[in-house]
């Protein structure tokens, strides 16, 4: 008896989203912020540059009970964005 190893290729199928552009995305969502961005019609947010927040200062890890309890950074939420990283551009009729 022998054993030999052998290399075996599966295709998969995937849906790919592809913007204006040519720009292939993995969801929906984000290939219509790209769309969007390239037609004016939203923003990167110019105070969190598009992370909707930001890290605040190193909070010390504290002594509970059953063992020492880790460590965090605070986070920040963007008050011009109010943490979507982005902004709409708004149209008013009158």
């Amino acid at each position: 008896m022998r054993t030999d190893i052998r290399t075996k290729q599966v295709m998969q199928t995937y849906k790919v989203y592809v913007a204006k552009d040519g720009k292939e995305f993995d969801s929906e969502e984000s290939c219509k912020h790209h769309e969007m961005i390239l037609d004016g019609t939203r923003i990167v947010c110019p105070r969190c540059n598009g992370k909707g927040g930001w890290q605040g200062k190193w909070i010390e890890p504290y002594w509970h009970w059953d063992g020492p309890m880790g460590g965090y950074h605070e986070f920040h939420t963007c008050e011009k964005c109010k943490g979507k990283g982005y902004l709409e551009k708004k149209v008013t009729w009158e």
